[in-house]
């Protein structure tokens, strides 16, 4: 697949920048993991098959997901 870039954010992110930005907001890799699997496998487009503009904010909402489902898993000593 061919990187695309928007607003200096490279589409779609490797799996190091994925880990550190879950990892930023006190994730565990293994979520980052899922996150890029999952949405890897969508190739990085939405249900019209566009790409996605800006995985961050998909990023975000999904780990608003999980901490709603799973608060345990976020890590109070990085914040």
């Amino acid at each position: 697949m061919e990187k695309q870039t928007l607003f200096t954010c490279t589409m779609p992110p490797g799996i190091q920048d994925v880990k550190i930005y879950f990892s930023q907001k006190g994730m565990p890799d293994l979520e980052a993991e899922h996150f890029f699997l999952f949405y890897d496998r969508k190739q990085w487009k939405t249900k019209n098959g566009h790409f996605l503009k800006s995985w961050k904010n998909i990023a975000w909402s999904w780990i608003k997901g999980v901490l709603k489902d799973k608060p345990w898993l976020f890590n109070k000593n990085i914040h």
